[in-house]
Formats: C-alpha cells, sequence, structure tokens
C-alpha cells in the first residue's frame, strides 16, 4: 500500500497581491500524474488547503476539480483532507457527506464531542473486505478545544497542561485504532507546530498563546507508523518520532524558494509490516519568488545576467538602497526590464528604496512595516506603544486569553 502526504496548499494565496493560482494549477497536474505514475492507494492533504477561511470561488474550484480528477484519473482508494489553522472547520466537513461518493474523508475540525473517536478513525480496507490500515485522522486542534485555558496560569503551566491533553488525545485515539486494524499497521495525522520548526516555518503561529514554542515529539503515540503532519512549511523528520512534515509543495515566499519542494510517499510492504518506506519527492516548481538587494548599479547588473531552471520566470522582490529617495525609479526598472527579456519577463512583486544610514546622522531611520506582516500580537503592543501604555508580561498573558477565547 502506498500513501502519498502533501499539506500546506494554501489555494487562493498571492504574493504582494500577485495570484499564486498558475503554480497550483501546475502543481495539481503534476500530482494527478504522480498519483497516477506510482500507484497511490491513499491521498493525505494535512491541512490548510485553503489560505482563508472564506475562499475565493476560484481557490475552491481548483479543490473540488481536483478532488473529481483524482476519482476519474487515478486508482487513489481514498482522498483524506483534514482542516489547518487556515481551514474553515464548518466549510471544509459541510460537502463531506457528498464528497464521500468520490471516497473522499475530510475532518475539518475537532467536534463538540472529543470523545466520540469513530468519527476521526479513517479504515482502509482491502478486496477481502479487511482491514488493512487504520488512519486516525486529526485535524488542527485549539488548546481551547481541549480544555485549555490560558487565564491566570503561567506560560509552563498552560505548555504542560496543553501537551498532557493532546497526548491524552493521539494516545485514545491509537486505543481505538488498534482494535479496528487488529494486526495491520495504523497511522495518525496532525497539523501543529513541532519541536525542530523555527519561528518563520509557517505564516501564523498555530498556537495563539503565543509562547509555546513547538510541541515535544512524545505526543505522538508510538504505535502510529506514521505521523503525517501540516503547518511546517519545511519538509523534515521530527527527530525521535514517527512524524514528518511535507512542506509547502509551491513557494509561498521568498525563504521557501531556496529550497526545494516535497511530498512524501509511504509504502507499507504488507500488511503485517508495520514499519514503511518512506521517500521524499521533489516537486517541479513553476517559479520562484527571488529577492534582490542593492545600490541601483548592483540591481541593474543583477537583472542583465538574471537566470531561472523553472518553467516560469520568476517573481521579484527588489530592495533598492539609496542616498535620497528616486522618484520614477520604478518605472525605469520596469522598462529595462521588459527591454531584457521582451515576452519572457520576469513579476515584479515589488520595488522598495531603503535608505543608506549614515553612521554620523543624529537622524535614526525606521522602515516602515505593512500591517500584514506583522501578527495580532505585534499589531496590539504597537497600538498599546502610541497610547504610552506600558506592554509588561500580565497584559500579554491576558492579552493571549483573550485570543483563545476568540479564536476557536
Amino acid at each position: 500500500m502506498k500513501i502519498l502526504h502533501t499539506s500546506d496548499w494554501h489555494l487562493g494565496v498571492s504574493f504582494e497581491g500577485i495570484s499564486r493560482e498558475e503554480d497550483h494549477q501546475f502543481f495539481i497536474n503534476w500530482l494527478i500524474d504522480t498519483l497516477k505514475e506510482q500507484q497511490i492507494d491513499i491521498l493525505i492533504i494535512a491541512g490548510d488547503v485553503f489560505d482563508q477561511p472564506q475562499p475565493s470561488a476560484e481557490a475552491q474550484k481548483i479543490y473540488y476539480q481536483f478532488l473529481f480528477q483524482v476519482s476519474e484519473k487515478t486508482k487513489v482508494k481514498k482522498v483524506i483532507v483534514l482542516g489547518g489553522n487556515h481551514d474553515s472547520p464548518t466549510r471544509l466537513d459541510a460537502p463531506s457527506e457528498l464528497l464521500k461518493l468520490l471516497d473522499v474523508f475530510i475532518i475539518g475540525g475537532l467536534n463538540a464531542n472529543a470523545n466520540l473517536l469513530s468519527r476521526y478513525l479513517c479504515p482502509i480496507y482491502n478486496l477481502n473486505n479487511e482491514v488493512e490500515l487504520v488512519i486516525a485522522v486529526v485535524p488542527y486542534i485549539h488548546e481551547y478545544k481541549l480544555g485549555v485555558r490560558t487565564s491566570f496560569q503561567t506560560e509552563k503551566e498552560i505548555q504542560n497542561n496543553f501537551k498532557q491533553k493532546i497526548t491524552e488525545f493521539y494516545f485514545n485515539l491509537a486505543e481505538e485504532a488498534e482494535v479496528l486494524a487488529k494486526d495491520a499497521p495504523i497511522m495518525a495525522t496532525g497539523h501543529l507546530a513541532c519541536v525542530g520548526c523555527e519561528n518563520d516555518d509557517a505564516p501564523l503561529e498555530v498556537h495563539m498563546v503565543g509562547t509555546l514554542g513547538g510541541l515535544p515529539n512524545d505526543i505522538f503515540d508510538p504505535r502510529f507508523s506514521y505521523v503525517a503532519l501540516g503547518h511546517i512549511h519545511r519538509a523534515y523528520h521530527v527527530e525521535n518520532s514517527n512524524a514528518y512534515y511535507s512542506g509547502s509543495p509551491i513557494p509561498l515566499s521568498i525563504k521557501e524558494s531556496k529550497t526545494a519542494r516535497y511530498v512524501q510517499i509511504v509504502t507499507f510492504q504488507s500488511e503485517n509490516n508495520k514499519k514503511p518506506l518512506i521517500q521524499k519527492v521533489e516537486v517541479p516548481v513553476l517559479r520562484n519568488i527571488i529577492e534582490i538587494k542593492g545600490n541601483l548599479e548592483e540591481i541593474s547588473t543583477i537583472l542583465k545576467n538574471l537566470s531561472w531552471q523553472t518553467a516560469k520566470p520568476p517573481l521579484l522582490a527588489i530592495q533598492i538602497s539609496v542616498n535620497t529617495y528616486i522618484p520614477g525609479i520604478d518605472l525605469e526598472i520596469r522598462k529595462n526590464l521588459n527591454h531584457l527579456f521582451f515576452q519572457n519577463t520576469p513579476i515584479i512583486a515589488y520595488i522598495r528604496q531603503i535608505p543608506i544610514l549614515n553612521n554620523d546622522s543624529k537622524n535614526v531611520y525606521t522602515e516602515v512595516v505593512s500591517l500584514k506582516d506583522l501578527t495580532t500580537e505585534q499589531v496590539f503592543i504597537k497600538m498599546c506603544e502610541s497610547q504610552n501604555q506600558v506592554v509588561d508580561n500580565d497584559l500579554l498573558k491576558a492579552f493571549r486569553s483573550l485570543l483563545n477565547e476568540e479564536n476557536i
């Protein structure tokens, strides 16, 4: 049996206002071909299918057309979709009964009754109607849903409480899955931040308590042969565990364009062999996002020598170091770029002029940061500072507690 693990598609996302729809379609076409060529039995999409809780019609169209294509063009037995922190649980769950006709199993979010564990178990049957694999489908779980409260508790107490609750949840699922599986292997999924992640490995903090950091690797019951994780946009193995991140399949940021994109193929040789083979498969990229920095002369030289290996020219994020603001430079750079590359011109995402600071100057330059680049907590801190309000740990804890109760 072969399982393909992918996550964090973020359908509907844009970079500086530039749609990534074409990039997603390029990936999906490749994925359909890969599902056929590799004879994949199970496809897992481990959360953040969409970039927004209320995705655009175009993003939803890509999603539903893809599920239809999997049913029509491949031999995939089951598609498993779980909600991420960017997804609306109810929106994902709404068509779940209908999508069962396409062998799609969806868990958008944690139910009000978290003890009804059978809802999260997806058994896979062979031709003799025997269970050959059971997958515990765990979506993004806000700590509030597990009964974790952050009011009047220290960060250590919150962390310990959350770890205990989510460890119990995975343990209870493993118990139920083993009964259903008998001697067959069991797997699990998750959408969370685990040890080994870095601050900019995902666009948003997945747990709103703010300072939990990555969850420890021992939250996953060792009986799970493989845990397919989402949320972190980099592919890596969570050390000393059976948990893996596949990462995002298209580069969504400048940093992500600097590393290869992957999906993971998990192969069980037989029903009684519970240790699978794991293979990272590199995903071809339609185009990258390239950051270019320097003075005007340096940038001009870089653009003249610009080349790429992808099917489409890259998106360019240009930062020019200047002594004083140069009016009209944006238009000049765009004209020169069109002249250099004619019909195959890279797309400029933005051109920003960054003043060169003079060490002898008493003026301190503060770069203006876009509101969309700030987290909710950073916006709160800036508002407090504008009102001369001292931001201490007690105030931040109270604010994070409010976020917990609002974002469930």
